[in-house]
């Protein structure tokens, strides 16, 4: 097992064992009781999902030393996984305890004590919570909306559970559970208060400035950055991605949005390029050297210097999507790095081909031995390129055999697009270790 391998068991047993701790600890304190088996089993599933209550503001708060052996992304799909885990203990727990106590007109009736109805809330929230995070797109719930609509209620389902589990809770009788129950949202508040507060306002502090704008095509610009005066920027791998938050007045909005650094660790300052897809980002191209702007990073996994053993690269784009493909190549480039990359990238149109030349320049250098190919699905009649989409098809007519090599694939593209090419290439045998995406589908 690699040093990486171990980090990641090493953090996965630490969640599992303060996960379950609390069931231990209530069998250490209590280890004769006259509940029968459902009953004690739906006590058991809420002191469980407390706990993964919990954890989930430590799991979203972006720490780096959880992050660095998965990704920040896997970090949030699990994170969106364990809410479902939760709501579902959470509703075994009442039913579980409705049954064994034969007490249903707790979960039915108006005239109970307001602990209950506490949890009642609680359990509305959380229900509240899961839908809009699952169906936010269904339901067209802006990000921005959805992010408030999801703290605030993120607070009311511990608040209240906490209460709820204090007050009524028979396991927290014992001292040792209470203590137990009030460090796991102590720590809860804590980490929320750092990743809401402190963290922000150390950010701010340390804003970088904006120090370029260049327009690279239609709608898409790329933002450079420097840090304040005296202090160096964050050391980072080609291919990962930053928070950054504008600060710029004149009435432009203030939002935190994660995106690819697009220049390489070789070179001075720090970049994105960001292209005008939402309410906040048609304001992108509004931004002005001097303007400020806090910035967060670096995190991902998204990167050929992290999978040393692979040596034949597939680079494939959409859109966008790029971006970490630009840092890569102009890393592997400055580097002197020798690996063979095929890069296919699908845009609509030939204009939206940003970076176009400077691709074209690494490749007659031979770091690395690069071959492009483009795809258009709204070529004009003067294109001689390919045209349409790149799909399982396409990967074959352009891949060539590894030759022993160690091949990595790498996608980065809208969603339905990358779902579809992940399957092609676990059609074409490829193992998934070597299949790289990053999704934030928050």
């Amino acid at each position: 097992m690699t040093a990486k391998n171990w980090s990641g068991f090493l953090r996965v047993f630490l969640y599992l064992l303060i996960t379950v701790f609390a069931l231990i600890l209530v069998t250490l304190v209590r280890p004769h009781t006259s509940d029968g088996f459902i009953y004690q089993l739906g006590k058991n599933c809420a002191l469980v999902a407390f706990i993964i209550l919990a954890l989930q503001v430590v799991l979203g708060a972006r720490i780096k030393w959880i992050e660095r052996p998965f990704g920040l992304d896997m970090i949030f799909r699990y994170h969106k996984a364990a809410g479902v885990i939760a709501l579902c203990l959470i509703i075994l727990h009442v039913t579980l305890v409705c049954w064994g106590s034969g007490h249903w007109y707790l979960l039915t009736s108006l005239h109970v004590s307001w602990p209950v109805w506490l949890g009642r809330l609680a359990l509305l929230a959380l229900v509240t919570t899961v839908v809009t995070s699952l169906w936010r797109y269904k339901l067209k719930i802006e990000f921005e909306s959805w992010r408030r609509l999801h703290n605030a209620l993120f607070i009311v389902i511990l608040a209240f559970g906490f209460i709820h589990g204090f007050k009524i809770g028979g396991d927290l009788t014992a001292p040792a559970m209470r203590i137990y129950w009030l460090a796991a949202l102590a720590a809860a508040v804590t980490v929320y208060l750092f990743h809401k507060a402190m963290r922000p306002r150390h950010l701010k502090r340390h804003a970088y400035t904006v120090t370029a704008v260049h327009r690279e095509a239609p709608r898409i610009w790329t933002i450079q950055l420097a840090p304040p005066d005296g202090q160096s920027a964050y050391s980072y791998a080609p291919g990962q991605f930053q928070y950054i938050t504008f600060r710029r007045g004149r009435g432009l909005p203030v939002e935190e949005h994660h995106w690819t650094i697009s220049s390489t660790p070789t070179r001075p300052g720090i970049a994105s390029t960001i292209k005008e897809l939402g309410d906040f980002t048609s304001s992108i191209g509004q931004t002005r050297v001097g303007d400020k702007a806090d910035v967060d990073g670096p995190y991902g996994h998204f990167s050929y210097v992290f999978y040393p053993e692979e040596d034949d690269l597939l680079f494939i784009a959409g859109g966008i999507g790029i971006t970490p493909f630009l840092a890569m190549l102009r890393h592997m480039h400055d580097t002197g790095v020798h690996k063979r990359v095929l890069l296919l990238w699908s845009n609509r149109t030939e204009e939206e081909l940003l970076a176009r030349e400077e691709i074209g320049q690494i490749g007659k250098f031979g770091t690395p031995e690069l071959k492009v190919v483009f795809f258009l699905t709204n070529a004009g009649e003067e294109w001689k390129g390919e045209r349409g989409r790149i799909d399982k098809d396409a990967i074959v007519r352009y891949l060539e055999p590894a030759d022993g090599a160690t091949r990595g694939a790498y996608v980065c593209c809208p969603t339905v697009m990358a779902k579809a090419i992940i399957r092609a290439l676990e059609e074409l045998g490829m193992p998934a270790e070597h299949i790289h995406h990053e999704g934030f589908s928050l």
